[in-house]
């Protein structure tokens, strides 16, 4: 790699790490920087960010573990859930063609973004549903595998849901399945070539280290900023990061129907 692209890269990881410690949808700054400054397929670029997701959650944690934030043992028991879904979508990811990959995303983006909106009009009810934890962080782990991006954002709805209606409680325990569900789908693809036949590497680790670095960097940054700033400071990124990850899925999703 050259040293503008290792540039490029890690700024990226940066930037997706501290947004998606925050709120989420940053990984598009990963496969804008896998695709067009180290010049990998799709199919390369998706898998590839997931070492950069292992950073996000790992330094995440970290970070709120330095400002006195712990994660109760409850969120590891929630996060073991994410596992067999990230094996899951890991399957999908190696099947499925560029298009459906951009069309579920696209989709994803504007459940969140919609539910988000309405959030902004209607107060959250103060009830939580400690039984939609574990179905709910088996889709996380589905979603992780699949697509990654947009993660962030599936946590947040479910964990508020089913853990805690504070952001910050919220954000810890997301910091915990992230790290989980990237970790089983970062094994995943690293194993798919040895267990399926014909099927190349997916993970291109040069690139993958230098997104890591960054996401790291951003994502150890950004918990406290999250810890000392409280949930509106969260809640205030959530609609942006969401409206722009989904025109970049509608613009990508155009061109490849035009291409056609």
């Amino acid at each position: 790699m050259e040293l503008a692209t290792i540039l490029i890269t890690t700024t990226a990881g940066v930037a997706m790490g501290f947004i998606n410690n925050i709120a989420g949808g940053a990984g598009v700054f990963a496969l804008w920087a896998f695709q067009y400054a180290c010049g990998l397929p799709l199919s390369m670029a998706n898998p590839t960010t997931r070492l950069g997701a292992v950073g996000v959650g790992l330094f995440a944690w970290l970070g709120f573990l330095r400002a006195g934030v712990v994660a109760p043992a409850r969120a590891w028991r929630l996060a073991l859930f994410a596992i067999p879904g990230a094996f899951a979508g890991n399957l999908l990811a190696l099947k499925a063609p560029d298009l459906l990959f951009r069309i579920y995303l696209a989709c994803v983006l504007l459940t969140l973004l919609a539910q988000q909106a309405r959030a902004k009009r209607k107060p959250a009810s103060a009830s939580v549903h400690a039984a939609l934890g574990a179905p709910g962080c088996f889709l996380i782990g589905v979603h992780m595998g699949f697509a990654q991006i947009g993660t962030g954002f599936l946590c947040a709805l479910v964990l508020l849901s089913s853990y805690s209606k504070d952001f910050v409680e919220a954000n810890v325990a997301k910091s915990v399945v992230v790290i989980t569900s990237s970790i089983a789908s970062l094994t995943g693809f690293v194993l798919a070539p040895m267990l399926f036949e014909s099927q190349p590497p997916v993970i291109a680790w040069g690139p993958a280290v230098a997104l890591a670095v960054g996401t790291a960097t951003g994502s150890f940054l950004a918990s406290k900023w999250t810890v000392n700033r409280g949930s509106a400071s969260v809640q205030r990124f959530v609609f942006v990061i969401a409206a722009l990850a989904l025109v970049e899925q509608v613009v990508q999703i155009a061109l490849l129907l035009f291409s056609r």
